[in-house]
C-alpha cells in the first residue's frame, strides 16, 4: 500500500517545480510515495517541463484555473496512500522530513492534521499565524494548534473520509484555516512537528499585485466569518470591512496619480461592491 500521497497544485510554477521536485527523492526511501500534480491550466511550460523530466510524477491537467482547493480536491479523488500531503509547488522538502511525519502520525492517532516548520528561503521560521496568534511556529517541540499552512499540510486518510476535502468556495487563503477548524470539529487534533522542515519560498504568484487574488482573499474572509461565526459577529466584521473599504477606496482616489498599482484602487472598489452586495 501507498505510505504517502503528494498532491501538487500548480499555477505557472515552472520555475519552482524542478526545486520542489528534486527535493522529494532526497528523503529516505522506507515511504511508498505517490506524487500527483494537479495543473490548473497552466499558461507556461509547467507540464511540459514535469512530464519530459519527472516520469513517475502523475499529471491530472484541469481545463481552467478554479483554484487552491479545487485543484487539491481533483488530487484527493484519487490519491492512494495513507496520508495525503498537499504541498505548495513553491517549497523544498528537506531531507527526513517527510518520513518523520508520517512516524508522528502513525504514532499519535488522535492527530488529523500535521504541519511542518515551514521556513523562508534564507532559512529563517515563516510566521504561520494571525498578528494575535501564539508563536507555535518557534515551539522547539510538537505542538498542538488551532491550524497550520496550507503549503504543507499532512491529513490522514480517515479524516479525509469523515471531513472531505477542501472548500471550493475559497479561491484563495482562508482554506487552511477553514479545514483545520473542520476537524478539530469532527474531533481531531492539529498538530505543529518543528523537527520537520520544509521550505516555502511563499507567495511568488503574488509578488507582484494581482487584482483578482486579492479581491478572493477578502471574499474568502468574508465566507469564513458567515460559515463559523454567528450572525452578530458576521455583520460586525462586515460592516467593520465596509467602513475600512470606503476609507481606503476614498485614499486611493486622493493619492491615485501616485499609486504604484493602480489596480489596488479597482480592487477596493470591487471588495467594496461585493461586501455590500454578497
Amino acid at each position: 500500500m501507498i505510505d504517502l500521497s503528494i498532491i501538487i497544485v500548480n499555477y505557472n510554477g515552472e520555475k519552482y517545480l524542478p526545486g520542489c521536485l528534486d527535493s522529494l527523492p532526497k528523503n529516505p526511501t522506507k515511504l511508498n510515495i505517490e506524487v500527483i500534480m494537479v495543473d490548473n491550466h497552466s499558461a507556461d511550460n509547467s507540464v511540459n517541463l514535469v512530464k519530459d523530466n519527472y516520469p513517475a510524477v502523475r499529471i491530472i491537467e484541469l481545463p481552467e484555473n478554479r483554484g487552491f482547493c479545487a485543484g487539491n480536491n481533483a488530487g484527493l479523488k484519487v490519491y492512494q496512500g495513507r496520508y495525503a500531503l498537499l504541498l505548495n509547488n513553491d517549497t523544498i522538502v528537506k531531507a527526513g522530513a517527510l518520513e518523520k511525519m508520517v512516524a508522528f502520525l502513525d504514532t499519535h492517532p488522535k492527530i488529523g492534521v500535521l504541519g511542518p516548520k515551514l521556513l523562508n528561503t534564507d532559512g529563517t521560521p515563516q510566521h504561520q499565524g494571525g498578528l494575535l496568534a501564539k508563536k507555535f511556529w518557534l515551539s522547539p517541540v510538537p505542538v498542538a494548534v488551532d491550524y497550520v499552512l496550507g503549503a504543507a499540510l499532512l491529513i490522514r486518510r480517515q479524516v479525509i473520509d469523515i471531513v472531505g476535502g477542501l472548500d471550493e468556495h475559497y479561491f484563495f487563503s482562508n482554506d487552511d484555516l477553514d479545514y483545520c477548524r473542520m476537524v478539530r470539529r469532527a474531533g481531531w487534533q492539529v498538530f505543529f512537528l518543528p523537527e520537520a522542515e520544509i521550505i516555502h519560498h511563499g507567495g511568488y504568484t503574488i509578488k507582484k499585485f494581482n487584482q483578482k487574488l486579492f479581491v478572493e482573499g477578502f471574499k474568502g474572509g468574508l465566507y469564513f466569518a458567515r460559515k463559523h461565526y454567528g450572525f452578530l459577529i458576521y455583520w460586525l466584521y462586515r460592516l467593520l470591512l465596509i467602513i475600512g473599504l470606503i476609507l481606503a477606496v476614498i485614499g486611493s482616489a486622493i493619492f491615485y496619480p501616485f499609486l504604484k498599482h493602480k489596480e489596488v484602487f479597482r480592487a477596493y472598489i470591487q471588495i467594496l461592491h461585493y461586501a455590500l452586495t454578497a
